[in-house]
Formats: structure tokens, C-alpha cells, sequence
């Protein structure tokens, strides 16, 4: 932690003052100024929610504006931020009750309905190129009746809207003004509502975000946040170990976290953050047979694998949603190691003698360990998987294009329905969206959206059931593994909670 000269002249003055027998009763404003210094893991791409990408940038996003709801980071519920209340009737027509008094950053006056209005159409308009659009295009209609009210009407029913308009993305309410004063600068120049603002950038070597001394729940205990960027893990951890920076925004590499933990570094974690799948194209003449599907499924040890390779930033996965999510089913079919089986349904589907499987890969991040596993697994059945390895832009086009026989994908999200919905419904079949496998299953999407619909909760657990159980027995997506994701700091760093978004709400950090 850094200390400015003006707070040593504070510490001084307030020794001073005990030996003098002073009784103080508040000290001065700059008597708090403290310094915390992360590690910012590669280069910025700027803060626009509208178009923002990438979880780190989204970390400082996520502490410069709000939304109507936030997040619990400890549990992922929604939580009330912008908007203290709410109310619907029939998860169709949504009323909001706004804050009093809260005060934009830099002097942009008092937040209102209108800003909410200003940003959610924002979004929706066409020349904004938003990719969270289709997040807000259920919206019928937006009015507000008074300067603290919001009313959203929606053009079908949606029981987890609150998601939809919570402090991520499409949902980070931004001020007209500000947005027009920056021009084409936006995305450098973010305004928002939250605990702290940007004060500079150097997009080569460091970000500062100042407190934001009018934040509607008071100023944060730590003044300034100096994001220094440190793109080489073992170079941050170096960092760390020097005393540099207090607190490592992520370290993904397994034999770093492990030296860093035995040296007594604090680990600060989430577990199952997000699920990373085997995207199986449904189109492809011999991945459509559902039984070719399963085979692969029960041919790789995956709870084997993450133990030889990442035992601590990865765990096994079986599903795709999470097990901390509320609508989690326990039921779902599951696929436990069992290469017998993977054989006989091989067999079955006319392949006694196995096939060849293609995975899309990159060519930047070569053959991974993991990949070295799945050839050995799947080589043991009959599979003959091939690496197709090319450059990253090819990588992220054919892939979100569809143009694969199999490939992979991770979507972070704590809204179960943005992960169902984004992989298996039709309207989401790439290349509009992320349903790279052309899943297209008509029950399931009629289940999907009566669920989403449902106000009851038991029959709205009811229905993600069945939706689980369908999706894990069609198996379009195989479940891989969970990510874990670390974030170490000097032993003196307290509050710092990972949510499910892999995002660190700062208002709560401090430094003892």
C-alpha cells in the first residue's frame, strides 16, 4: 500500500495530538487518504456499458456505475441499488422506486428517472451497435411518472428482469450529458453513480479510480484504487511478493496461486463461478445422433483431469448451470467416467470402430493440458480427436459463427435464464447468438420460456427442472469444468469478496 506525504502529515498531526492530551473528534477528510495498488491482468478496452467486454474492464465498470439492482457478492442475490423497491404484478408490468438524492460523479447533479430511460434506450438504439441488445428488446415500452418512478412494461412476462437491469452491461445506468460531452472518447471517459470514478488512464500502464466522496452509501474507506497492468502472471506475483501492489486481480496460473498461498498470501476465492462446455455442432452428420453425443460424454474422466492439472482453479462440472444458482436441479442426468458405455453406445450409433472429432481451437494457446487428456481419454473408445489450431480472430469468428464440428465456451453470468436462453434457444442460434450447437428442441423452448414466465416458485422449480433434465439428456453442451477464481493480496486486505461475475465490489475493501 502506498502512502501519500499528506497522509504521514496526518498521522503526525493525530500522534501530536494524543501526546498532547487532545481529544479529536473527527479527523479531517484527508487524514483517510489511502492507496490501494491491484493488479490489472491486460490492456484495457474501455468502460461503456453499452459495449464494454471482458471481466476486467467490467471489474472498473462495475464500481463506476449502478444499476436499478445489484448483486449480493457473497450469495449472487439480487439486491436493491439504484432502485430501493420495486413491484410487479404479473412480471410483466415493473415499478420502480428510485433513490433520493443520489448524486452523479463529477458534478452532473442529482440522478433521476430520466437517466434510466436516457440509458436503456441508449441500448436499444441501433446506432449504439450495443451487443446486449437483444437483452432489452422485450422491453414494449418505458415511462416515468415522476422524477423517482420507472415503470417497464414488457412484452411477455420475465421473472428474472431484475437481472436484466442489474450493474452489468446493458443494465449500467449512464448520464445523457456526459455521454454526449465525451463524443467519441466514451468508452475512456465513464460517468457514473457508483463508489468511485475515473481519474486518469494510461491505457499502456495504469488506471486510477478516485472515491467518490458523494456516493449515495458514503465514501469508500480506500481513496484511490491504482490499477498498474501486469499482463505476466509470475511477473505479478513477483509484484506481490515485493511488496509493489497489495492485491492481484486474478491468478490463473496453478503453480503461482500454490507458492503465493504457501508464502501466506490471504486467497481470496470464488469457487464455480462459471461453466466451461464442449459445444457439439448438431448439424454435423455424426454429432447429431444423440448417442455419439453421450459416448463423448462418458469417455473423459473430467474430476480426474482438473485433479492432475488445476486442482484449484478448477473443479468438475456437471451440468450447465450452477450449483449455487436457485433454480439448480440436482435430478439432471449426469455423466460419470465409464468408457464401456461410451463403446456400446459408439456401437450402437454405428460406430463400433469410432470416428474422427475436430475441435476448433487457437492456435495463440496451442495444445492445452487438458486437450492432451481428451485426445488420450477419447483415443481409448475409438475417438480420434483433431486439433484445428488457428489464429484467435478465426478462432472467435468460425466460433460464433457455428463453423465447427466442436468447441468450447464459457458464459459468466448469474442469471440462469441468460445461460439457458443464450445456448439453448433458437433465437439465440448463431450466428445471432450463442447457441453454437443449433440446439432446436420446440419442448424445451416452450418449457424455457413458460419457466421464465412462471410467478409461482414451485412450479417455476418445477419447470428449470425439466429444462436441466431435457438439455443434460439431449446433450447438445457438455458440461467440462468450473472455473475457481483467486485474487491474492497482502495479509492486510480486508473485504475483498469475488462475486459470481468474478467482479470485486471496492466500496467494502480496505486495508488495515
Amino acid at each position: 500500500m502506498k502512502f501519500s506525504r499528506r497522509s504521514w502529515l496526518s498521522a503526525a498531526f493525530l500522534a501530536g495530538a494524543a501526546l498532547l492530551g487532545t481529544s479529536l473528534v473527527a479527523s479531517p477528510a484527508w487524514a483517510q487518504d489511502k492507496t490501494l495498488i491491484v493488479r490489472f491482468y491486460d490492456d484495457p478496452a474501455g468502460f461503456d456499458p453499452a459495449t464494454i467486454f471482458r471481466i476486467e474492464n467490467e471489474n472498473i465498470a462495475f464500481n463506476i456505475f449502478s444499476g436499478l439492482t445489484s448483486y449480493d457478492s457473497a450469495t449472487g442475490k439480487i439486491i436493491p441499488d439504484l432502485a430501493e423497491s420495486w413491484e410487479t404484478p404479473d412480471n410483466i408490468t415493473w415499478t420502480f422506486h428510485l433513490r433520493h438524492g443520489v448524486q452523479w460523479q463529477k458534478d452532473y447533479g442529482e440522478f433521476t428517472a430520466a437517466d434510466v430511460l436516457y440509458s436503456f434506450n441508449r441500448v436499444l438504439d441501433p446506432k449504439t451497435a450495443s451487443p446486449y441488445i437483444s437483452e432489452l428488446t422485450g422491453i414494449e415500452s418505458m415511462e416515468a411518472p415522476d422524477p423517482y418512478t420507472v415503470v417497464i412494461k414488457l412484452k411477455a412476462a420475465n421473472g428474472g428482469f431484475l437481472h436484466t437491469v442489474a450493474n452489468y452491461h446493458q443494465g449500467q445506468i449512464v448520464k445523457k450529458e456526459a455521454i454526449e460531452a465525451a463524443g467519441d472518447q466514451v468508452r475512456w471517459q465513464p460517468v457514473g453513480t457508483g463508489p468511485y470514478y475515473l481519474e486518469s488512464i494510461d491505457v499502456n500502464s495504469q488506471i486510477v479510480l478516485k472515491r467518490h466522496e458523494g456516493y449515495y452509501k458514503g465514501p469508500a474507506p480506500i481513496a484511490t484504487l491504482d490499477f498498474n497492468i501486469i499482463k505476466d502472471d509470475a511477473t505479478a506475483a513477483i509484484a506481490l511478493r515485493n511488496g509493489e501492489i497489495d492485491l492481484l486481480m486474478r491468478q490463473s496460473k496453478e503453480e503461482q496461486l500454490q507458492t503465493l498461498k504457501d508464502e501466506g498470501f490471504k486467497m481470496n476465492h470464488v469457487d464455480n463461478y462459471a461453466v466451461s462446455l464442449k459445444v457439439l455442432n448438431l448439424e454435423d452428420p455424426i454429432l447429431k445422433d444423440v448417442k455419439v453425443r453421450q459416448a463423448i460424454a462418458y469417455a473423459i474422466d473430467y474430476p480426474s483431469i482438473t485433479a492432475a492439472i488445476s486442482p484449484t482453479l478448477q473443479t468438475p462440472a456437471y451440468s450447465l448451470l450452477l450449483p449455487w444458482m436457485d433454480v439448480y436441479s440436482e435430478a439432471a442426468p449426469k455423466y460419470q467416467y465409464d468408457p464401456e458405455k461410451a463403446k456400446a453406445l459408439l456401437a450402437e450409433a454405428g460406430y463400433p470402430d469410432g470416428f474422427t472429432l475436430k475441435v476448433l481451437g487457437t492456435s495463440a494457446q496451442g495444445v492445452t493440458e487438458q486437450q492432451q487428456f481428451e485426445i488420450d481419454y477419447l483415443s481409448q473408445v475409438g475417438i480420434n480427436m483433431e486439433l484445428e489450431l488457428v489464429d484467435t480472430p478465426t478462432y472467435n469468428q468460425r466460433r460464433n459463427a457455428g463453423d465447427f464440428m466442436m468447441s468450447g465456451r464459457l458464459l459468466p453470468a448469474v442469471n440462469p435464464d441468460m445461460i439457458l436462453f443464450s445456448y439453448l434457444h433458437p433465437d439465440n442460434t448463431a450466428p445471432k447468438g450463442l447457441n453454437g450447437a443449433r440446439y432446436n428442441n420446440p419442448e424445451l423452448t416452450s418449457t424455457l420460456e413458460s419457466a421464465r414466465a412462471e410467478a409461482d416458485p414451485a412450479k417455476r422449480l418445477e419447470l428449470y427442472a425439466k429444462v436441466q433434465d431435457t438439455a443434460m439428456t439431449d446433450l447438445a453442451y457438455i458440461p467440462a469444468t468450473a472455473s475457481n477464481v483467486y485474487w491474492p493480496s497482502k495479509q492486510n486486505v480486508t473485504g475483498v469478496v469475488i462475486n459470481y461475475l468474478a467482479q470485486v465490489n471496492f466500496w467494502g475493501v480496505d486495508v488495515e
